[in-house]
């Protein structure tokens, strides 16, 4: 699910209708509990206290099909306490707080208990604009 403030920051950007803010320069990893909105509400991300934080994304591959996808392995750190059940990935223009881009469902949640490091295997982000009506 695309966010709408990411929709219409693409959008003014890219028609040149409102170029501010500008499109993200960077791009950030997150993980969620909870099914985020497209207004960007409904986002719990795991404590830092827990050894959580955003993971920025550097390595990805060029658009196929209108698809990005990571060309590396992408390694959240070891945790130091229990994150929950992880049911989203959600993208974000900040390392901490900043816009919410966009998110999608994980395949199967998974919970993350004490010592455990999060791995998103090589290809296995798959980011695009498309969203269900």
């Amino acid at each position: 699910m695309v966010s709408t403030h990411f929709l219409n920051c693409i959008m003014g950007n890219v028609f040149k209708t409102k170029t501010s803010p500008a499109l993200p320069s960077k791009v950030f990893l997150g993980l969620s509990k909870t099914t985020p909105t497209v207004s960007g509400t409904g986002i719990t991300e795991p404590s830092p206290a827990a050894g959580y934080t955003r993971i920025e994304l550097t390595n990805l591959s060029i658009p196929n099909n209108g698809v990005i996808t990571n060309n590396s392995e992408v390694s959240f750190p070891k945790s130091s306490a229990e994150w929950g059940t992880i049911t989203h990935f959600v993208l974000f223009d900040a390392a901490t707080g900043g816009n919410f881009l966009l998110s999608e469902r994980l395949s199967k949640p998974r919970s993350v208990e004490e010592a455990v490091i999060v791995i998103l295997e090589r290809g296995k982000l798959k980011l695009t604009l498309k969203n269900v009506s």
